[in-house]
């Protein structure tokens, strides 16, 4: 069992799912950063100067845990993010969560809005390659600002989740670039936490990252 005291209560959230790097950090009271940097292929050689940086003024030892991408996004992009949030917690000895994008872009763009209305379906895809998607379907719970699965991530031809959306009575379509990444990181951190104060306490091998066909395991959430 994975110890956490008052004292180590922020936590870090890294998203590199993209060509962008997006970090955020949250002791969910006074301090909440986030920060995007467009650093393309570049993520790999600077990535961990920018934690260094952004983690200023505290210390690694500050952290009571770590919350990270799985995908779907960038192939190499995602490994990085993933190997680097799975190194850190089996450093650091804290608990590691694992988020998908389209989980965290749901609960952004639900979170934000006060138009998303009980049982609404929310469609978001991602595009994969050679005319393959990533998709899935949530709702959202207003009152209690909850976001459930009503399809879970799949990774299937276009055709395939165009005739799923057909069928289906879809209130919102969200696309990648319909929330900003800091919005995104800042609902990874919303999402892990409510797993971390459900008690749940992942390590780091549990996380893996989420490749469609390639993956070893779909992402947590």
């Amino acid at each position: 069992m994975i110890i956490i005291t008052k004292f180590q209560m922020h936590v870090l959230g890294l998203d590199t799912t993209s060509s962008a790097l997006t970090l955020g950090i949250s002791n969910f009271a006074q301090i909440n950063r986030y920060q995007t940097w467009d650093l393309g292929r570049d993520i790999s050689i600077h990535l961990h100067d920018y934690l260094k940086d952004f983690l200023a003024p505290l210390s690694w030892s500050d952290l009571g845990w770590l919350v990270v991408a799985q995908g779907p996004g960038s192939f190499t992009g995602t490994r990085i993010g993933v190997v680097t949030a799975r190194t850190l917690a089996q450093q650091l000895n804290i608990p590691l969560y694992g988020v998908s994008t389209l989980t965290a872009q749901a609960y952004a763009y639900a979170s934000s809005l006060s138009k998303v209305h009980e049982d609404e379906l929310i469609a978001v895809e991602y595009p994969g390659q050679r005319g393959s998607v990533y998709g899935s379907l949530f709702t959202w719970d207003a009152s209690t600002q909850a976001l459930s699965t009503y399809k879970p991530l799949q990774y299937v031809e276009l055709e395939v989740w165009q005739h799923l959306l057909s069928t289906e009575k879809i209130h919102h379509h969200l696309y990648p670039d319909t929330v900003d990444p800091q919005g995104i990181c800042q609902a990874m951190i919303s999402l892990a936490h409510q797993r971390w104060q459900a008690g749940q306490q992942p390590t780091w091998q549990e996380i893996l990252p989420y490749y469609g066909s390639l993956a070893a395991s779909p992402p947590s959430r």
